[in-house]
């Protein structure tokens, strides 16, 4: 609990204070404090949460893909698109603030060498995507759907997903967002699902950054 708490509350404000930094401060750094951020609260939800949880990690989810379970996360991804795309648009019109830049986005938009782009990328399609979704879905979500029923679930990792990334203008689309993550875990009963709509989902966010970025 103590690493959720420390990754919740400290991982958006380390990516807030790496995105005002100077502008030379190199990628690999960046990836670095991150990642120590990222990787103990990962090591410590894969060897406690079974035990925790009184079900294996099959049981929890984290298995092959069936057809049924691909084509969840497929809808998902469209769904999430679609709620994520529609949140930011209300959130831009009641606050008046069109142009508002992700902190991601701000790091990205300064990496000039291609490799420590396609790092950057990589991390953000693959890294983010398990670790978030064992925290929030297999870990948060889970948690509410054991003391409550799957809104509590739902909505619980949710908020919280949507408050760790630390941006208050982008609260209410990444909550969306989560809603539709923690849909796809339940719906399909796998976390391989709710993991591949996520990095497709975050994939197509860099696509549109890579395309900003081109002109």
């Amino acid at each position: 609990m103590l690493s959720l708490v420390a990754y919740i509350a400290l991982d958006p404000s380390i990516l807030t204070i790496l995105a005002h930094s100077p502008k030379n401060l190199p990628v690999t750094a960046v990836l670095v404090i991150q990642l120590a951020f990222e990787l103990p609260p990962i090591f410590v939800l894969m060897a406690m949460l079974p035990r925790v949880a009184l079900y294996s990690w099959e049981e929890l989810g984290l298995r092959p893909l069936s057809a049924r379970a691909l084509l969840y996360a497929l809808a998902g991804f469209a769904a999430a698109i679609l709620v994520g795309d529609g949140g930011s648009v209300l959130v831009e019109h009641l606050t008046h603030h069109p142009n508002h830049v992700q902190d991601v986005a701000k790091i990205f938009e300064s990496i000039r060498h291609t490799p420590a782009l396609v790092a950057f990328v990589l991390y953000g399609v693959v890294v983010a995507p398990i670790a978030e979704e064992l925290i929030f879905r297999g870990f948060l979500f889970n948690l509410g759907l054991r003391y409550g029923n799957f809104w509590v679930g739902a909505i619980f990792s949710s908020v919280l997903f949507g408050a760790a990334h630390g941006d208050i203008e982008l609260f209410l689309p990444l909550t969306l967002v989560g809603f539709v993550l923690a849909t796809v875990y339940y719906r399909s009963k796998n976390l391989i699902a709710s993991m591949l709509t996520h990095a497709s989902f975050n994939a197509i966010a860099f696509t549109a950054l890579a395309s900003l970025k081109a002109h």
